[in-house]
């Protein structure tokens, strides 16, 4: 299919507008997704402006904002310039998956016995919930919102009954189930701005998610045989790591240390810019500089590979009571760093031992890993991001039943 091939598809075509909003100006992105017999095909992506900050912006929700904007109008120009603007408003859905910071978020585990069977049903299930609710949310919602008043998302992210998952548990009976209940804090500035921003193009109703919760949905069914593992995305400026056990996802902790934090770090040891340094790491990456450059800069990023993990091991100590972690790691990061950041990830000589006894077995989320998920047009490069949200924003409504109905924005 060819770049602009999709503009002469029928209007009558399902589509999706999948955003991410990512720290720094120039660093977030967007794709036209069809939806083809219920899995997405991704017809065309916009990249933000590669402007790699200082790392210490004061406003970075205004440059975020305004690098989506520009991604949103790159797009209508497109869609202009092809005669099928109408294209753009005909999208029934516009996913805005978020990165760290801009919000934090829980798992509550829900678990209800009874000696005498019972019936679960949505009601059932929406009554555990309301009970929790009343008795512990209002005391964990303080650490969880903080002092902005944020506003708090619930889903619904698994049902086990007697131990074991089942997908769809209405219906039938039981003595034990537990509910995973997925809890998201969002300052109502942030989700107020991206549909002002969003309402400029469009007026189809506009999700916002956590990456957290979209990788989650996205990885749960490609990795299914492994109860427990860990995911970890690598952002411009901040790394998340989330943990999964049992197949539910737990907690997530995020450390200020992204892709543009080793570019700044090579830049400042090689006395170059910043632009100068990734074209370097693009080279070392692809096995392309010269031997003497690259003798050059393996010491400055075993210096950073060190700094990084330190910041790692830190997030693992504080993800989990636990003596260890699991050693699976799924890896989201650009296409033009993957490598370096997944030597980095799977380092022997990690610090914390007593967690990750033999070092990580990493594996990097791409096209292999989500050929059956998702697609994209012959003529996109594959985007991990992009993709993970496009997988997430095909099977949200059937993943994440809501917990409370909530006002459409």
């Amino acid at each position: 299919m060819g770049l602009f091939s999709f503009f002469h598809l029928p209007k009558t075509v399902p589509l999706k507008l999948v955003l991410y909003l990512d720290i720094g100006r120039g660093n977030s992105r967007g794709a036209v997704v069809e939806m083809r017999d219920g899995k997405p095909y991704i017809l065309y992506t916009v990249l933000g402006e590669q402007n790699i900050s200082d790392g210490d912006q004061k406003d970075t929700l205004t440059t975020a904002l305004s690098s989506l904007e520009q991604v949103l109008d790159h797009i209508a120009r497109i869609l202009d310039k092809t005669n099928s603007k109408d294209m753009l408003l005909a999208a029934d859905e516009v996913y805005c998956i978020l990165a760290a910071p801009y919000y934090l978020s829980h798992t509550t585990l829900i678990h209800h016995k009874s000696e005498k069977e019972f019936s679960i049903s949505p009601h059932f299930i929406d009554s555990l919930l309301k009970v929790e609710k009343k008795n512990t949310l209002p005391a964990h919602e303080i650490e969880l919102v903080g002092e902005n008043g944020a506003t708090v998302h619930e889903r619904i992210i698994d049902i086990k009954i007697n131990g074991y998952h089942v997908s769809n548990p209405y219906g039938k009976t039981s003595t034990d189930v537990t509910v995973s209940a997925f809890r998201t804090s969002i300052d109502p500035v942030i989700i107020q701005s991206l549909v002002s921003t969003v309402r400029k193009f469009t007026p189809a109703h506009v999700s916002v998610e956590p990456l957290s919760l979209a990788a989650f949905i996205a990885l749960r069914n490609r990795v299914d045989a492994e109860a427990d593992f860990l995911f970890m995305t690598i952002g411009s400026e901040i790394s998340e790591v989330s943990l999964v056990r049992n197949h539910t996802l737990l907690e997530t902790v995020s450390f200020p240390y992204g892709k543009y934090s080793l570019v700044r770090y090579i830049a400042q040891k090689m006395g170059t810019t910043n632009e100068d340094a990734l074209a370097r790491l693009g080279l070392y990456h692809d096995k392309k500089l010269a031997e003497p450059e690259r003798a050059k800069l393996e010491p400055f990023i075993k210096e950073a590979q060190a700094e990084w993990l330190a910041y790692l091991e830190r997030s693992l100590i504080s993800l989990t009571e636990e003596t260890s972690v699991p050693p699976d790691l799924y890896l989201l990061v650009d296409t033009d760093l993957k490598d370096i950041f997944s030597e980095i990830s799977a380092a022997h000589g990690f610090a914390s031992q007593t967690l990750v006894p033999n070092g990580f077995r990493v594996s990097l989320v791409d096209t292999a890993l989500l050929a059956d998920s998702v697609s994209f047009s012959l003529d996109i490069r594959f985007d991990t991001i992009l993709a993970i949200s496009a997988s997430f924003a095909a099977a949200a409504k059937e993943a994440l039943p809501e917990m409370y109905p909530e006002n459409k924005a």
